[in-house]
């Protein structure tokens, strides 16, 4: 067996996506948020997003959610080493995937902080909560974890900083789960969730450059999104010079 059979590598493409929307609404499946009223009786599914690596794949997804007629929810991080959030592009992806009708919520980083304990945990998920909400206008009422650690795994409190913990106890009590963390299925294949008429409440995490449009690798995957990032960065800056007269021509150019 090839590593492309054995991880799926084919499940990992935008159309695959397109594809997993369907069959789960096919399934009979509730887009609900964190926040909703939970319904006990009927078949619910959160469908949730941890922005981590190009904002602008996020955006693709978000916009064949819309239009599926379905909602997720989109984790986005303050620290990243990847993305600035308030880099004008990002800000605008942000609020387009926010006026797509989507949730927002934060992606918390507790080493960015050093945090060693639930009191820290309150006091800077608020002080994060309150930068994103002032500087982009946007209500938050949940957070996931950035890259969970034995001490982000022991925070099991429904909410911390005023944020529903999307790890607590409730959700892992009452949610089986499925995620794409390291570019294919770490548990269980999604497509094989969905069909499990066993599975009534599921929480499903995808990550922006995990899905492509074409069948990659993980590794090939993340690697294009990270040079695509910075293509389009720096094809951003040299049509700025060039706007402003800045730049010096190549020898070879008029």
């Amino acid at each position: 067996m090839t590593n492309r059979e054995k991880y799926h590598f084919d499940d990992f493409t935008l159309d695959n996506y397109r594809r997993l929307i369907k069959l789960a609404l096919e399934r009979g499946f509730a887009f609900i948020s964190f926040t909703d009223k939970k319904d006990p009786t009927r078949k619910e599914i959160l469908w949730r997003h941890d922005v981590e690596f190009e904002p602008d794949i996020a955006l693709k997804m978000a916009m064949i959610e819309k239009e599926e007629g379905v909602k997720a929810t989109y984790f986005f991080q303050l620290h990243s080493g990847l993305y600035n959030l308030f880099d004008r592009h990002y800000s605008e992806v942000f609020h387009k995937i926010k006026d797509l009708g989507h949730y927002v919520g934060l992606h918390f980083d507790c080493r960015y902080w050093g945090i060693a304990d639930e009191k820290q945990l309150d006091e800077y998920i608020t002080l994060d909560r309150q930068y994103l909400e002032k500087n982009l206008g946007a209500e938050i009422g949940v957070f996931s974890f950035h890259n969970t650690t034995p001490f982000t795994q022991s925070c099991l409190e429904y909410r911390y900083g005023g944020l529903v913990n999307v790890y607590s106890s409730y959700f892992k009590q009452n949610y089986n789960y499925c995620g794409d963390s390291l570019g294919y299925w770490r548990f269980d294949r999604l497509e094989d969730v969905l069909t499990d008429d066993s599975v009534t409440h599921l929480q499903v995490l995808t990550h922006d450059a995990n899905w492509s449009e074409e069948v990659l690798s993980p590794r090939k995957r993340f690697m294009k999104a990270v040079l695509d990032n910075a293509q389009r960065k720096i094809n951003s800056q040299i049509d700025g010079m060039h706007r402003r007269g800045n730049l010096v021509p190549d020898d070879d150019e008029d």
